[in-house]
This record gives C-alpha cells, structure tokens and sequence, in this order.
C-alpha cells in the first residue's frame, strides 16, 4: 500500500475553501506499508465549527404512516456533558457519503481507499506556518472521499471545462466543452441539472476521465454541513436535542433514485443500529421567543417547518406549568398532504391543545380535498384575528419552511396589512419590514 503525500495552496476555489495550482501540486510516494486507520487530532481539521461533537442517537423513529412512500424521521441525541444550546437553535450535521459512492469513485479513477494520504503546503503558499489542512493528516483516501468530498451535488458548468483536460477520448472531451459553453447551456440543464447528474456520475459516463488524486480534489467541491432547526426547548430537555428531518429521494429521467447525502446517511443509522452517533456542531437561530412571555405568537410551518415551533410549544408549556408565568395566545398555522398520512406530532399537538398552551391550531391539508389548501390561505381567511395579533396586541411571528411557502406567507401578511390596517400595498410592505427589524416577523426557510 502506499502513503502519498500532497502539496497544496492555500486560496479560494468555489466551497472547497482551498485552491489547488497545478504548478505546485506533486505527489510523492513516500514508503509502502500495511494502511490503518489515521486518528489525527482534531485540531488538523479544517472544519467551520471548533465544536464539534460526535452525539451519540437515544432514539430516532418514524413520524410518517407506513402508507405513505416518503420518510420524516424523528430524531433525539443525547448531549449530557457536552454542551448546552438553546431553544430552536440550528444543528449542523457533517454528513458522510454512502459506501457504494465512495467506491465507484475510487474505482473509476483507480483510487486505493486504504492509502493514506499526507497534505502540506506548497510552493506558491509564502507563509507556510498559516496554512490550514483541508482535512486531517494523515488521512486514508476512503475517509476523504467519504467526509471531505461532495461527489454527488450539482456542477456547475465550469466543473465540466475544468473535468474536459483531464479526457483522453475525443468525444468525451468535445461533450464537456460543449455543455460548459454558452451555446450548451440548454443541454447542460437537460442533461446535468435536470438529471440530477453529480459528479460521480460524470466521471461514470465519461470514462476517459483519468485524474490523480490531488487534480480530482481540486475539482471536487467541498461536502458542506446541513442545517436542521432544533425541534426542542433545552428547558424541557436539557440534556437531549430532538430533530425532525425529512429523508429526501428523488427520481432522475432514467428511473434511478437519487438519495441526499445528509438524509440518507442519517437514514442509515435507522437501518443499522450499530451506527448510533452522528457528527455535529451547534449554530445560533434566529427563532427566539419574546422576552415579554405575555405576547402572543404566530407560528407557520407546515412540513419539517414544525420542529421549530415544537420547540416553542415546549418552552411555552414550561413557562406556564412549571414557571407559574403568564403566557400570551399561541396560534399555529400546520400544514401537509393528508391527515392519516402525514401529520406529523399530531399527538402532542393535542395535547398541548388540551393543555392550554396552545390556543388556535389551524390544519391545511392539500391533498384531502379537490381543491388544494395551504397554510397562507388559511392565514388569509383568518385577517381580522391577525391583524388584532399583530398590531394591538404587538404579537410575534415565525416562519419555517420552504422558500416558495414563505414568499406567499409574506404576501399573505402584506394583503392582511394593507386590508385590515386600510393602507397602501407599500406602507403595508413597510410594516412587515419593520417587524422583520424589530425582531417581531422572523423566517427560516430552504431551497
């Protein structure tokens, strides 16, 4: 087996965080010996968060019916010891890719997974003592293509001119010119991006591709963290963090299924349970409730949309069962497919109902009726009673979910604004903007 060693440069490239020069990239064979696991200090990581943790998964179930094809999983690591977070903040999740990526990577370019690879600063990099490793040194091929490499996101049409010089087949090397160039930008988006093609698949249908190893990571991006709001009050549970996350899967225009990274690493640990921890690091939220625990809350987030709100719910009920405090009108906008199917939390939103702490729970449900319902139509229907929310009482609003359902919940607002506040369209826009200021209207949404 071998050990490589590689030099790098220390610069910009796309999410890599690195840039890597040709003219200062070698590749040493230092000495052959029997490849081990590399456990190198954390420190030699380049990572975003200096707080990472590896928690290890109390409990992760299924929320869906088992008729329904899809997968939201809920999710409880256990943080005793380690650190302390607050309600609804973000968790970022570093995902792994799959095994069976890993290796047709490695195998399409001739990569040995066991070698271990050392990285060191190059040439072109004048002050050596700055240079920071892009992942841990030593470390064994396998690990960086599965933790470090992102080998099945989108391309970019520059990805496929860089990926052109290193073909040895003609036809290969004018395919990738041609949809990197202006003029193949329609096939480009047929091909690549409606295809969901990533770049293990590039390299899979263009097989003259043929790359050393320290070329390839200056082409691949870097695999990036996922963010998931936090879908507990650390109040309530202190000692554990809960998550609600969406196993994603697509099918591409040849019938293949394309799973994400991040979801489907963490599916995995439901089918093995033997994989019981996950790598994480916390990141502040911007969903706080009010200081003055009297104001009333809207809360929208239909979906995944709901862990922060579960969150809120959790603290809210503290606040009132357990703190002896006054606590403002919660109302929660709710929505999904059908309510056998999908309706996640639906339990503990009848509970919290029944309790107290939740005041007005209004359901959307698209799919159970000719005629399809979401929650902005159902906040729209609702004017007077939030218009009293927002302007009498100077209640607060949170919004989670997609990017498409947040721009009509603004626009709902907007109209609720203008109508029920009798005021132009833009003075109306200026309210919801100056909540948004204020910290009274906050959203967390995804592509």
């Amino acid at each position: 087996m071998m050990i490589w060693k590689v030099t790098l440069t220390h610069g910009g490239r796309r999410n890599c965080g690195l840039r890597w020069w040709k003219d200062t990239l070698e590749k040493i064979m230092l000495q052959l010996r029997t490849p081990q696991r590399c456990r190198s200090p954390r420190q030699n990581c380049h990572h975003a968060s200096t707080l990472l943790n590896s928690w290890t998964i109390l409990l992760l179930k299924e929320l869906r019916s088992s008729k329904d094809r899809g997968s939201t999983l809920h999710i409880e690591l256990n943080i005793a010891g380690s650190l302390t977070y607050e309600t609804a903040d973000n968790l970022g999740i570093l995902p792994v890719n799959d095994i069976s990526t890993i290796r047709r990577v490695a195998q399409r370019l001739g990569y040995d997974v066991d070698a271990i690879v050392r990285t060191g600063p190059g040439e072109a990099v004048k002050k050596k003592e700055s240079f920071r490793h892009p992942f841990p040194t030593p470390c064994t091929v396998g690990e960086i293509l599965g933790r470090y490499c992102d080998l099945t996101g989108p391309l970019r049409r520059s990805d496929l001119k860089i990926l052109s010089n290193y073909t040895t087949d003609e036809l290969d090397k004018t395919s990738l010119v041609r949809m990197s160039s202006k003029e193949g930008k329609n096939e480009f988006q047929s091909k690549v991006v409606d295809g969901m093609l990533g770049l293990v698949d590039i390299l899979e249908k263009c097989p003259s591709i043929d790359m050393p190893l320290e070329y390839f990571l200056s082409v691949c991006p870097r695999l990036q963290p996922r963010y998931y709001t936090i879908s507990s009050s650390s109040l309530v549970n202190p000692n554990s963090v809960h998550l609600t996350i969406a196993i994603t899967k697509c099918r591409r225009s040849d019938g293949s299924i394309l799973g994400g990274t991040c979801t489907s690493h963490i599916a995995s640990r439901a089918v093995d349970p033997a994989l019981n921890s996950l790598r994480v690091f916390l990141k502040e939220s911007s969903f706080r409730l009010p200081k003055d625990c009297t104001k009333p809350i809207i809360m929208i987030g239909p979906g995944t949309g709901i862990a922060p709100m579960r969150a809120l719910l959790q603290e809210r009920s503290h606040q009132r069962l357990v703190l002896k405090k006054k606590v403002g009108k919660s109302t929660l906008y709710f929505g999904c497919k059908n309510r056998r199917i999908d309706f996640i939390y639906q339990n503990e939103l009848d509970i919290f109902q029944k309790e107290g702490t939740l005041n007005s729970l209004h359901l959307a449900f698209s799919r159970d009726q000719k005629q399809k319902v979401y929650v902005q139509d159902l906040l729209s229907k609702n004017a007077s009673e939030t218009w009293n929310i927002l302007d009498r009482l100077g209640g607060h609003v949170y919004v989670c979910g997609g990017v498409a359902m947040g721009k009509d919940v603004v626009r709902a607002f907007i109209d609720i604004v203008a109508c029920e506040g009798q005021r132009t369209n833009d003075e109306a826009k200026t309210y919801i903007s100056q909540m948004q200021q204020a910290g009274r209207f906050v959203q967390e949404l995804w592509a």
